[in-house]
């Protein structure tokens, strides 16, 4: 089994206090931090407008002016959620690694959140927010975390001759993986009682599992596809 390559370090929360970010003007910011800090402890559905702001120590009006009611203080903790992602995929994206080797580590990075993040993460993909399309912000940032994930994607199918008709075909199984990998963790839907797996090693095992379909390339998914389908 491959060495599993570092993480990157993942972006540090503001540090400063919540008053303190408030006093300087930052109201926004220090409602989200303090957001994401409640949502981690009693998550989505008992995080409260009211709660967060008691915390911050302002008004329980203050909020109003920076978001649309609990829906849109939501949608931007979820959209720094998604910007915190990108940043990781970003020094990725940066590095000098080969392509497959960033392609692997974006998917490895999109799990390592889940797993670092269970409340932030459930918020970001879950159902919570049903009007996604109605907050720019989120939607912008779902598309900068995303993009850098298809490209890596893309940039290695290419060296192994996916023609572009095929590539948005590898970047939604790449993507069915990453996402699968990390539901399936936070739901304690893996391991199997009955089939006990290290899930760490279970990760790199798909995510390569993966990469090495893509690496045999256009010409062996035809002969598989033609076997299913005669059923030879």
């Amino acid at each position: 089994m491959r060495k599993q390559p570092a993480t990157p370090t993942p972006r540090k929360r503001a540090s400063k206090s919540h008053s303190a970010s408030y006093h300087h003007g930052d109201l926004r910011n220090a409602l989200i931090v303090e957001g994401r800090r409640v949502l981690d402890e009693v998550g989505t559905h008992e995080l409260s407008l009211r709660h967060v702001a008691r915390s911050v120590g302002v008004s329980i009006a203050a909020p109003s002016r920076h978001f649309d009611g609990k829906e849109g203080l939501l949608a931007a903790i979820a959209a720094d959620g998604f910007r915190e992602l990108a940043d990781e995929r970003r020094s990725i994206d940066e590095s000098t690694a080969d392509p497959l080797i960033k392609v692997h580590r974006m998917m490895e990075s999109y799990v390592g959140f889940a797993q670092r993040e269970k409340g932030l993460f459930d918020l970001m993909v879950g159902p919570r927010i049903l009007a996604k399309d109605a907050y720019e912000e989120l939607n912008q940032a779902i598309s900068s975390s995303f993009n850098l994930f298809a490209s890596a994607v893309c940039d290695y199918a290419r060296t192994k001759g996916w023609p572009v008709e095929n590539l948005n075909h590898v970047v939604h199984a790449a993507w069915s993986v990453e996402h699968g990998l990390a539901t399936l963790i936070l739901a304690a839907r893996v391991p199997r009682s009955d089939r006990v797996i290290d899930v760490q090693e279970m990760i790199q095992f798909s995510i390569s599992l993966l990469l090495s379909g893509v690496a045999a390339g256009p010409a062996q998914l035809a002969r598989i596809a033609r076997q299913t389908q005669s059923g030879v």
